[in-house]
């Protein structure tokens, strides 16, 4: 039996942005190995913590808002205020500022040392990585809505792509807001 060549091509693209997302678990997992390493190994010079803060509350800005207002498009949907396709173009709009949140998180909480030797530093950090992580996982939900057409209802989507769309935005909002609020408390604390 042969396949034909579309199906050929469908086939290829999946293929391939499996090989994408699990490059970009690794370079995720990698950067934030990173981060941590450089936080606990390099002591930065005192006028370095002022702008590294400051880059740290940007980075929380542009990454918690991205993933907030990509959520609450979703909502919408839901909600059937809106439609699949305003998802789609919100999803487009903010996902490059989603990334350079998580980018500019790690970058500059290298430069924050942060004590692992704290509990509620080491679940903020793992609750940077699981939000990463959820965003690279993502890419495969947004593959999958793709494919459906731009008017269709959250409704009337099978069960298991309800849920998974569902579960991928708790996901997300858990693990920014736990971030941003342990983040809080350990710069209130010291």
């Amino acid at each position: 039996m042969t396949i034909s060549p579309v199906r050929r091509r469908l086939i290829e693209q999946r293929r391939s942005a499996r090989h994408r997302r699990a490059l970009a678990y690794w370079c995720v997992l990698l950067a934030w190995l990173m981060s941590l390493w450089i936080g606990t190994s390099v002591v930065p010079p005192e006028w370095l913590h002022a702008p590294a803060l400051f880059g740290h509350l940007a980075a929380v800005i542009v990454g918690l808002g991205s993933a907030v207002l990509l959520e609450m498009s979703g909502l919408l949907w839901t909600l059937r205020r809106a439609h699949l396709e305003d998802v789609r173009r919100v999803e487009r709009t903010v996902t490059g500022l989603a990334w350079l949140g998580i980018a500019g998180l790690l970058a500059t909480g290298a430069f924050l040392q942060p004590d692992l030797g704290q509990p509620l530093t080491a679940v903020k950090m793992i609750a940077v990585l699981v939000a990463a992580m959820n965003g690279v996982g993502m890419t495969r939900l947004t593959d999958e809505l793709e494919r459906l057409p731009g008017r269709v209802r959250f409704s009337a989507l099978p069960r298991e792509l309800r849920a998974w769309c569902l579960w991928s935005a708790a996901v997300s909002q858990i693990a920014w807001w736990t971030a941003v609020l342990i983040g809080m408390l350990n710069t209130a604390s010291r």
